[in-house]
């Protein structure tokens, strides 16, 4: 019985996978199982709603029994709510999309998602799993991990190339993490996809515990130097307002260095 819900379990983890339909014949040979045991347990999945075939092409997709346990999994995360409007501010005030992710076992999870109205943008899908080891949300969330838990996914993912900017040297992404750490801040520069550029800042609980990672991202010919500048400060400050919303209290040192930080910008913006 645990045998077979193993099995279902993993029959399900490969649709979060491209494509998202898939044949009892792909299905087998991934998992080296036979058809029959495949084909038996898909229809088990299937009359619990799991699984949806396709009539014309006997192909299998998610059902929407997932949906339903996707949208108890985004509404346990009640702080969406009260970062939602403050998304779309910051998604109207760059122009840019805007995203919410947080860690979900050894990779990143999207949880909420404001897309740019430029017909050239980023593509990043609701509930959609992303590396840790790549882009700035990534990083964000990989650099506030316990070190046992960060050594253990590294160990178990490994340091893929997406592509030719892709950090995968351990040191030089361990050295990057901790400069995440020190800033308060991620950038990416077409890590994860060839053509886009990233920048994140960290949400905290009231305990101070990084508990997600809001991101602003776009293509990198709109992200110039400048625009990632701007967008790091308006991110920021944007995660400062939701962390406070949901109970953070940051220490007085770090009130004084943003409100240091705030005179700075006034004044130059002045001169």
């Amino acid at each position: 019985m645990i045998k077979s819900v193993d099995t279902a379990l993993k029959i399900l983890s490969c649709f979060a996978g491209d494509p998202p339909t898939l044949g009892v014949t792909e299905l087998a040979k991934q998992l080296r199982l036979t058809k029959s045991k495949v084909s038996r347990i898909l229809s088990t999945m299937e009359q619990a709603r799991f699984a949806s075939k396709d009539g014309e092409t006997q192909k299998y997709r998610l059902g929407p029994k997932v949906l339903e346990l996707a949208g108890a999994f985004l509404s346990s995360h009640e702080w969406r709510t009260t970062a939602r409007p403050h998304l779309k501010a910051l998604r109207d005030a760059t122009g840019e999309s805007v995203a919410l992710f947080v860690v979900d076992r050894d990779r990143r999870i999207c949880l909420e998602k404001w897309e740019s109205a430029h017909e050239l943008r980023s593509s990043i899908t609701l509930g959609g799993r992303y590396p840790l080891t790549a882009g700035a949300g990534g990083k964000m969330l990989l650099a506030h991990l316990p070190g046992d838990e960060r050594k253990a996914i590294l160990e178990k993912t490994g340091l893929p190339r997406h592509t030719s900017h892709t950090i995968t040297d351990p040191r030089a992404l361990e050295r990057e993490l901790q400069d995440i750490r020190r800033k308060g801040y991620a950038t990416s520069y077409r890590e994860r996809v060839p053509h886009l550029s990233s920048v994140s800042a960290p949400i905290r609980n009231f305990e101070g515990r990084v508990i997600a990672a809001l991101c602003v991202d776009g293509p990198a010919v709109r992200f110039t130097p400048k625009k990632m500048k701007e967008c790091v400060d308006l991110a920021r400050r944007t995660a400062d307002r939701i962390s406070q919303k949901i109970g953070y209290h940051p220490p007085a040192a770090e009130r004084g260095d943003r409100e240091r930080t705030a005179r700075r910008r006034k004044t130059g913006d002045a001169a």
